[in-house]
């Protein structure tokens, strides 16, 4: 099979499109004929070494659509030919964690890798059968971003009315939570450092749109929108350049997640100003295999939109992760084989 391999970390010339083995899955996995995968930021960490040393060549990917190709003993509730999404989260199933339904709080808790290829192999528990009305580029656009968003709304306890600020608001994982807040009733901030996407984002659901470098600093418009106040949930996936305007931007006793670091991890901030307002700091990375198989259908139903900005093929798995580094995107990338 074709695929993307990454045999050292580095920059996009390390995106090696290359001839390897079909794998075969053992007992509990099933093969998936891959037909679209999603392209996340968190695949450029991989490639650039974040996650730790590579013992062994590494296919990038978390998001992937397809049809089941073949069955490892044991499996029996998928069978070949059915369409299907990965599930990228992957847990041990058995601890007490596991059981009580918070799979990122296992200890084995960790993101899938593979689904840049023609066939990846998951364990069973992996694969949400794929609900009619889309494609699969559209598929797999979803996983990631929204089950995500969908676990990190939930654990801050959004609530209808509440003013959510939202940095790095056109990226999948942006997109992802405008569409889920507004789902809740939420009032969102939209953040952007390009003026001309603000229309767009007004489109899928932003009440307001603070564009960095304007008249305003952020911190700026969320106090005039809220009175003085603050935002009631800040969401930062930005990281070392916002997070000093998040903890300004909070309302007393509100809400900070933290979902990435997109211009760096290291941040350096006065406590008090942590605990005098009770500001709670919420780190999120990825959510509950439940709740993908929950939101699929919303998107069925138009509940929920698939936003894709732009696809390619995989060979061209390099052009998307320069389109992605130079932030010209809405959305998301697909990768199509």
């Amino acid at each position: 099979m074709k695929a993307i391999r990454i045999h050292e970390p580095g920059d996009i010339r390390v995106l090696r499109y290359e001839e390897v083995d079909i794998p075969e899955p053992g007992v509990g996995e099933v093969r998936v004929r891959l037909r679209a995968a999603g392209v996340n930021h968190r695949d450029i960490w991989v490639r650039q070494g974040n996650f730790g040393p590579m013992a062994e060549p590494v296919i990038p990917g978390s998001d992937g659509a397809g049809e089941v190709d073949a069955i490892g003993a044991g499996v029996r509730r998928w069978s070949v030919g059915q369409k299907v999404v990965i599930n990228p989260g992957l847990a041990c199933g058995t601890c007490s964690a596991c059981l009580s339904g918070d799979h990122p709080a296992c200890q084995s808790f960790s993101i899938y890798n593979g689904t840049y290829a023609e066939y990846a192999v998951v364990p069973e528990e992996n694969v949400v059968s794929m609900p009619g009305g889309l494609t699969f580029a559209e598929a797999a656009s979803i996983g990631v971003p929204y089950v995500t968003a969908e676990d990190f709304l939930m654990r801050s306890r959004a609530l209808p009315g509440q003013t959510l600020l939202l940095w790095g608001a056109t990226g999948g994982l942006g997109v992802a939570t405008l569409q889920l807040a507004k789902l809740r009733g939420m009032r969102v901030i939209a953040v952007t450092r390009n003026a001309a996407r603000s229309e767009k984002l007004r489109q899928y659901g932003a009440d307001e749109v603070a564009v960095i470098g304007g008249e305003k600093t952020v911190v700026e418009t969320v106090s005039a929108l809220t009175g003085g106040q603050g935002a009631d949930i800040v969401v930062d996936s930005v990281g070392q350049a916002s997070f000093p305007q998040s903890l300004d931007a909070v309302r007393r006793g509100g809400v900070i997640v933290t979902v990435g670091s997109t211009t760096g991890g290291q941040v350096s901030f006065e406590l008090g100003q942590l605990f005098r307002s009770r500001i709670t700091l919420l780190g999120a990375f990825m959510g509950s295999g439940s709740i993908l198989p929950r939101i699929l259908p919303l998107f069925s139903r138009g509940v929920l939109v698939p936003v894709i900005d732009s696809t390619y093929p995989l060979e061209q798995a390099d052009q998307a992760h320069e389109q992605m580094e130079n932030h010209g995107v809405f959305g998301k990338i697909i990768l199509t084989m």
